[in-house]
């Protein structure tokens, strides 16, 4: 047929495929497994995130500040590094049930990777036994033009014998026309079929893909023996979707957990290190700026208590009072810092004018700070001097332990996400319950509907074999000259029709046995090929995948 030539030209090249290399291919190179083993890789990379939670935090930090003291009119330019590791030793298991609960998702989402696998698997059987399909009856149909050619012949043999007459031959020619167009438009079909399969598998459009399979045969995947309570047994320890909603519960009952972490106070262990390096212009006047500190300090708290405090009252070890120097290049105290109190020493109950002593005592600022005694303890460093102002190079190390305990809106935000958690909980429960019902119901509807499939094969055998056996009684009539054209026209429909009724049946019982071992939870290509076995069940992994997919 003339139509055929750019039905042939639409592929460059013919390949035959089988569904094992068809599933073996589309687990490789399929589109959508690919999109669903990127999901689960970020899953997993966010779990490697949550274990990296448990790791010391790594800080530094680089200041370049500029002061200008209006007092002595000298400015200052000072360099301050900080470099320090923090641990967190306890945060009321915040770290700890956020990687669990993660780690429950990721599972989830394994599970819905192989819950995608096995729709995958289930829609290129469907395809590629809908190829079988289309060719067979493709090829029913080319028979078919085959018996009308040699009809049309016969019809003009006996025209030309004055035994038929010019009204069969058209009769003939009628049909033939006809089935030249189903047969074409068959052809298209199959054409058709095979693109869906090709996009399937993400496999070259150009590529005319052509199944091994020569004819359609009942692939008897499950035993007529087999009992419905061992498919559903196996269908609650293989179903991936049940794994993922069970494990997504599972997540949902850890971030309760996650929420009630900030009712704990949280503990950590720090070291630091700290360099200072101020320089000051005009350099004559760095020291006079101790001087200066004490000055301004001294008129602006209350001069009954400023400086009046001795250094054995507060238990320092070397000497710098206002009253033997009035500036901090006097005595051993040279050395003012930005560390705060809680470096450790004993901290000042009262403020004092004068910089940093070496028993962890903390200078006062001369820009403001402090009322006089009514203002505390002295421990937070809130009048600290600051580094940028006194020159010198200072260095200090520091390790300690710290504990802080607070409760944002006196608890009431934790307590309500707490119950907003155990709601999520308890719906995450409820449709993990609701899963296995709809599993449960879907695997019986397709054990009755696989049943019935079959039952519809044998049925149409029948029929074939009935409509066949009245071809051939049609065609003898005819040759007998007790029947007519009509008659055999309509005998050889029937006959296609038969066919195309079994083959449809054939194919209704394969997708069935396929479309249960995908609810099952069990369709790979070694059961799509070999069968079901109770009991027994290994996925398979795309090559080159790490193990822990």
């Amino acid at each position: 047929m003339h139509s055929f030539d750019a039905l042939r030209n639409e592929t460059s090249i013919t390949q035959e495929i089988s569904l094992r290399d068809a599933i073996n291919y589309v687990l490789d190179q399929g589109m959508q497994i690919k999109v669903s083993r990127e999901s689960m890789n970020y899953q997993h990379l966010l779990t490697l995130s949550g274990i990296a939670g448990f790791l010391p935090t790594y800080s530094t930090q680089f200041n370049l500040g500029y002061a200008n003291v209006y007092n002595d009119r000298t400015t200052s330019l000072s360099r301050t590094f900080l470099t320090g590791v923090s641990f967190p030793v306890f945060q009321g298991g915040a770290v700890l049930y956020s990687l669990l609960a993660q780690r429950y998702r990721e599972r989830a989402w394994r599970e819905a990777y192989k819950a995608t696998v096995g729709d995958v698997f289930l829609d290129v059987y469907q395809k590629y036994t809908n190829l079988i399909l289309q060719r067979v009856l493709c090829q029913t149909l080319g028979k078919a033009v085959e018996a009308d050619e040699q009809q049309l012949d016969y019809a003009k043999s006996r025209f030309k014998n004055d035994v038929g007459t010019r009204y069969e031959i058209m009769q003939v020619e009628a049909l033939l026309s006809t089935d030249k167009q189903a047969f074409l438009q068959q052809a298209v079909a199959m054409r058709q079929a095979g693109l869906a399969l090709n996009l399937a598998l993400n496999y070259p459009l150009s590529i005319n893909l052509v199944p091994v399979e020569q004819t359609l045969s009942e692939a008897p995947l499950f035993d007529s023996k087999v009992q419905l309570r061992t498919v559903l047994q196996d269908t609650l320890n293989f179903n991936p979707g049940l794994r993922q909603y069970e494990y997504f519960r599972l997540a949902a009952s850890r971030n309760i957990q996650v929420q009630s972490a900030s009712l704990y106070p949280s503990v950590s262990l720090f070291a630091l290190y700290e360099i200072n390096d101020a320089t000051v212009s005009p350099a004559a006047n760095g020291a006079a700026l101790g001087g200066a500190a004490t000055a301004s300090i001294d008129s602006f708290l209350d001069g009954t208590f400023a400086g009046r405090v001795s250094n054995n009252a507060l238990g320092q070890q070397y000497t710098f009072s206002p009253t033997a120097g009035s500036t901090s290049t006097q005595g051993a105290n040279t050395a003012p810092s930005a560390t705060p109190a809680a470096a450790g020493g004993t901290p000042i109950a009262q403020i004092q004018s004068g910089s940093l002593v070496s028993s962890g005592a903390v200078a006062p600022s001369i820009f403001g700070g402090g009322t006089g005694t009514s203002t505390g303890s002295n421990q937070n460093g809130s009048l600290q001097a600051p580094a940028g102002i006194f020159p010198g190079v200072f260095r200090e190390s520091q390790i300690g332990f710290s504990v802080a305990w607070s409760l944002p809106s006196f608890g009431l935000q934790t307590a309500a996400n707490i119950n907003a958690a155990r709601t999520l909980a308890r719906q995450a429960l409820m449709q993990c319950n609701q899963e296995i019902s709809i599993v449960v119901q879907q695997v019986r509807s397709d054990h009755l509907g696989y049943l019935a499939a079959r039952d519809a094969i044998d049925k149409a055998a029948y029929t074939t074999a009935a409509t066949k056996e009245s071809l051939t009684y049609a065609k003898a009539r005819l040759a007998q000259g007790v029947a007519t054209e009509l008659d055999l026209v309509h005998a050889q429909h029937d006959y296609i029709a038969a066919l195309t009724a079994q083959a449809q049946a054939i194919v209704a019982s394969n997708v069935a046995q396929a479309q249960m071992l995908h609810d099952m939870g069990m369709i790979s290509a070694s059961t799509l090929t070999d069968g079901y076995r109770p009991g027994t069940f290994e996925r398979q992994r795309p090559t080159g995948v790490k193990r822990w997919f």
